[in-house]
């Protein structure tokens, strides 16, 4: 599939961060996620509090990615949303950051990662259990998650980046 003149997405290359990755140039035009990806995501991941992930095309990175694991509240969701079982959390894979580089927005990329999220959550559903796929959603980014399928947790509103999450047995039941 092509986004783009610039992008093929099957040429993306999906690496684990390394050292010998040069992220200098990298910009999503967050300052926070920015300085997270130039300044703490290696010292994060070994700390073995979440695996980042570089996305790159033709040598250059478009994308990042930083995942953990986590867990959700019932008591937080809405009723309609919880699942009828007597487990008060419900186990979940977290997108603790997710960055196109600027020059690269809104030409497809930020899906594709989600697609790459959403894969990796599946899996693991099936290998250790994982029912959820959950964020803190920068609030210029809440659109986009919820075109995607995520809905956002009640008593957002005060919330500086409210937490969404998506039931991927559902999303995966409508897609097949």
């Amino acid at each position: 599939m092509v986004i783009d003149e610039e992008i093929d997405v099957t040429k993306i290359k999906i690496e684990i961060l390394e050292e010998k990755h040069n992220l200098t140039d990298f910009s999503c035009g967050n300052k926070d996620i920015d300085d997270f990806i130039h300044k703490e995501a290696w010292t994060f991941q070994n700390e073995r509090l979440g695996v980042s992930y570089v996305f790159s095309h033709n040598g250059k990175v478009v994308g990042f990615l930083t995942l953990s694991m986590a867990d959700l509240r019932k008591e937080k969701m809405e009723n309609e949303d919880r699942l009828q079982i007597g487990k008060e959390n419900y186990p979940a894979l977290q997108i603790s950051q997710l960055a196109t580089c600027k020059e690269h927005m809104e030409k497809g990329i930020g899906t594709y990662i989600c697609d790459f999220c959403l894969s990796k959550a599946l899996e693991f559903s099936k290998r250790i259990g994982c029912r959820l796929l959950v964020l803190n959603a920068v609030r210029d980014s809440i659109g986009f998650y919820e075109k995607y399928g995520f809905k956002m947790l009640p008593k957002q509103e005060e919330r500086r980046e409210p937490i969404m999450f998506m039931n991927i047995f559902n999303r995966n039941q409508t897609e097949t």
